[in-house]
């Protein structure tokens, strides 16, 4: 047995005075990335949920953020060779 369609929903919205827009704010320029900045590159990953909580606890814990940790951790295992 189905059911009959359903009617879509309406919503009466009275007339209002339309107000004149503002003008657009004006984005500043991006700041320019400092001369010995590092150019980075998005790395993704799915690991278990309770592994992410640990990272995450354990940045917390350290101060630093997750990226932080995932790239410390990264360049020490590469220089383990």
């Amino acid at each position: 047995m189905t059911s009959p369609p359903r009617k879509p929903m309406t919503f009466a919205v009275p007339p209002t005075t339309a107000l004149p827009l503002a003008e657009p704010a004006k984005l500043a320029a991006p700041p320019k990335p400092a001369p010995d900045a590092v150019e980075r590159q998005q790395v993704g990953a799915r690991v278990p949920a309770s592994v992410y909580r640990e990272l995450k606890a354990r940045a917390a814990l350290s101060g630093v953020t997750v990226q932080t940790l995932v790239e410390q951790a990264i360049v020490e295992f590469l220089a383990k060779g």
